[in-house]
């Protein structure tokens, strides 16, 4: 610190900043202030409108979710997303729902556990390809997909439980004999 800035300091004077975002907080609030109430006068006006018997249709939005899941494998770091929401040329939601997904490894296995709320354990289909796991399910109204690459190469059928709207799915990895 030089001896301008102490003086400051002991004067009870303004501190820069060591790093500027271009905003403030109290900007920030002051742009929340002013969009709520812009939502309050639409909604006035709205209700009189409605009052005067002028029709509004009011279409249901869609609703999604997105999210990303840190896991650490022996590979390193991974992120994965999950959700309804996906980058597309059409805005929207599917249909069909991505789990949240979770890979666990150790030196003999891998878990695979995936949330699916809704569906029972019949309506649950798996297959692995290669080192790529695919789970479906599909009940009254829910539907779920999702890819999920394996860390590793896996050997055997797999062993699934499905409890709680949670799947999980226990794989035996193949040794690879040491050099």
């Amino acid at each position: 610190m030089d001896e301008e800035e102490k003086k400051k300091k002991s004067e009870g004077g303004p501190e820069t900043p060591a790093v500027q975002f271009g905003f403030t907080l109290g900007g920030i609030f002051k742009g929340l202030g002013e969009f709520i109430e812009q939502v309050t006068k639409l909604a006035e006006e709205t209700e009189k409108l409605e009052k005067a018997g002028v029709s509004i249709e009011r279409k249901m939005t869609p609703r999604g979710m997105y999210g990303v899941s840190f896991r650490v494998s022996s590979k390193g770091p991974v992120v994965s997303r999950f959700g309804t929401i996906r980058p597309m040329v059409k805005p929207g939601v599917p249909e069909v729902r991505e789990p949240l997904v979770d890979v666990f490894e150790n030196e003999d296995e891998i878990l695979v556990t995936a949330e699916l709320p809704g569906v029972g354990e019949k309506d649950i289909k798996t297959a692995v390809e290669e080192r790529t796991l695919k789970i479906s399910a599909e009940a009254k109204d829910q539907k779920y997909s999702k890819e999920v690459e394996l860390p590793d190469a896996v050997t055997g059928e797999p062993e699934t439980t499905y409890k709680n709207g949670v799947l999980e799915v226990r794989f035996k990895k193949v040794k690879h004999a040491e050099k």
